[in-house]
């Protein structure tokens, strides 16, 4: 496979800002699903509700920081509309899961291995009819086994639930879902919706992600009283006096 480097789209935390506590955050993220459930080569979907609530980026971070830890790890990019996993680690791709999905590709032809220690990448390619079809039935059910046999942890990124049912679908192949919601962005409304949805497929709801919150937002009550001490937080974890 001809592949390229390019300019990275989202930051990955954990290549070279280890101690920012975004970075703690995900480790703290980390430690919570290890303990959710004792189970060996477990297969995680992250999703949201609606774009650019930063589901893809704390799923790159994810997938990185158990990598880091020693186990094996594949990220797969479900996001078939609008795939981006493989930009964030600066990569371009000639083929992707969809060509798999196909029977054009043999998937060991279309992983990008070693993108990181102990981390290897499952990209898609644009396509925009017939997504959501290739998912269901036992194509991906049966791509799925094969791969959790290779890996410890496979990290699924997938639509959010307001552009596809994908991450639904995926939930039956999956232990686990980690909801990702943008702070401020999404009505109650929006998310009781998705909620449903994914309570409808009986999903293992990990748990929500409350992501891009910005502490300058906080004024009042003891979000301001976090707000004070934010800055010392971040000199703590760095070792800062």
């Amino acid at each position: 496979m001809a592949d390229k480097h390019i300019s990275s789209a989202r930051k990955i935390f954990f290549k070279g800002d280890q101690d920012s506590h975004l970075a703690e955050s995900l480790r703290v993220l980390r430690t919570n699903i290890h303990f959710m459930e004792e189970k060996e080569n477990r297969v995680v979907v992250f999703t949201s509700t609606i774009p650019k609530e930063g589901k893809s980026t704390i799923a790159a971070n994810y997938a990185m920081s158990v990598a880091i830890s020693g186990e094996k790890v594949l990220l797969v990019d479900c996001d078939i509309r609008r795939p981006r996993a493989h930009s964030s680690f600066g990569i371009e791709i000639d083929h992707g899961m969809g060509s798999v999905l196909l029977g054009d590709k043999k998937v060991e032809d279309v992983i990008l291995k070693g993108i990181e220690e102990n981390l290897d990448i499952l990209p898609s390619k644009h396509l925009s009819q017939n997504v959501t079809e290739l998912f269901l039935g036992n194509k991906m059910k049966h791509l799925l086994k094969g791969l959790r046999e290779q890996y410890d942890l496979i990290v699924l990124d997938t639509p959010p639930l307001t552009v596809a049912t994908d991450a639904v679908i995926l939930s039956e192949y999956s232990d686990g879902v980690v909801y990702v919601c943008g702070y401020d962005m999404v009505s109650k409304k929006e998310l009781v919706q998705a909620k449903k949805m994914l309570d409808r497929a009986q999903a293992n709801i990990y748990g929500t992600v409350v992501n891009k919150i910005d502490k300058r937002g906080y004024s009042y009550g003891n979000y301001g009283y976090y707000n004070n001490n934010y800055s010392y937080y971040e000199e703590y974890i760095k070792g800062e006096k």
